[in-house]
């Protein structure tokens, strides 16, 4: 029996527990594996997987370069070391790695699709579009892939175009409760508050307990006059996150709505203490101020806003 065939029970046990989240036990086999044979190159692949599912990223670039230099030619070695570099935050070191695993295969879709978020970081939204476009022309059924052509376009502001890709993403997955709830912001972008209503109720609906869905409906229901079913949805999701500044800004500006106006107040006054950034905080205050004729204040607080959101034309359209 050779060396490699003595190591395989270890590493089909290994993987067992690699696939059901035991990652210690999956560890310490893979270290055991190295330990007999140091280039043994499935096990490096795998750890340095492990290490990147850990976020151990300067280990997984170690384990997954010496497996590269094993096998130069497989494409996955670039396409991980990269992904440890995008998490790094290293975004030109990462973007040389995706390339070089786009020169052994032109048509992988992970490469292609990272290269595109490292991109995307980079401030290159049509280079990132190009490399989502190549992406789905290799695999039109990448669901993923499909949402975030849809979100790079909504960036673009390509409006009915970027909608039409997230479309087909959830044609492809009804399920993917990302896509439902990016078609409904791109139908909130293109003022279809209806359409929009029934994306982020179906996205509630598959993911409950995930509050950015719930405050999304909420906001929805509000800028369509359903005001107790928009309270009742961002009650909820406090209920659940009860610091969220995005959901207290939301449900302040629905109280100052009703007149209820201590209430509002005290909900918009919490989300800029969580967040002195929080757009919806300071777009609350100025409808209270205003409300109250404290003009100054008002004011203050809208140029927070149009220095915080100067290209949203929801919020500016309402100062």
């Amino acid at each position: 029996m050779t060396v490699v065939d003595d190591l395989q029970p270890k590493l089909v046990e290994a993987v067992r527990h690699h696939e059901a989240g035991e990652f210690e036990q999956a560890r310490d086999l893979y270290v055991e594996i190295l330990n007999v044979d140091p280039q043994h190159e499935r096990a490096l692949h795998l750890a340095g997987l492990l290490c990147l599912q850990c976020g151990e990223y300067e280990g997984a670039k170690g384990l997954l370069s010496a497996a590269a230099d094993i096998d130069p030619a497989n494409a996955a070695y670039p396409n991980h070391i990269g992904t440890a570099d995008l998490k790094l935050g290293d975004l030109p070191t990462a973007d040389r790695w995706f390339d070089k695993a786009l020169e052994l295969d032109a048509e992988y879709v992970e490469a292609l699709f990272n290269k595109a978020l490292t991109l995307r970081g980079m401030d290159d939204l049509p280079g990132a579009a190009a490399c989502l476009d190549r992406a789905i022309n290799a695999d039109p059924m990448a669901s993923e892939v499909l949402v975030w052509r849809g979100v790079v376009g909504r960036e673009m502001g390509e409006g009915p175009d970027a909608a039409s890709f997230l479309v087909r993403a959830v044609e492809v997955n009804p399920d993917n409760t990302n896509a439902l709830y990016q078609l409904g912001e791109s139908f909130v972008d293109l003022g279809e508050l209806d359409q929009a209503e029934q994306c982020f109720r179906a996205a509630v609906d598959r993911a409950p307990n995930i509050t950015a869905f719930r405050g999304k409906l909420a906001s929805c229901l509000g800028q369509l006059g359903k005001v107790d079913e928009a309270v009742k949805e961002f009650e909820t999701a406090l209920s659940t996150n009860p610091d969220d500044p995005a959901l207290l800004g939301g449900l302040a500006w629905l109280k100052a709505g009703a007149g209820e106006l201590t209430e509002a107040r005290e909900a918009a006054s919490r989300s800029i203490e969580v967040d002195p950034q929080s757009i919806d905080g300071h777009f609350a205050l100025a409808k209270i101020h205003d409300m109250t004729g404290e003009a100054d204040l008002a004011e203050e607080a809208r140029s927070k806003v149009r220095e915080l959101a100067p290209d949203n034309a929801r919020y500016l359209s309402e100062l």
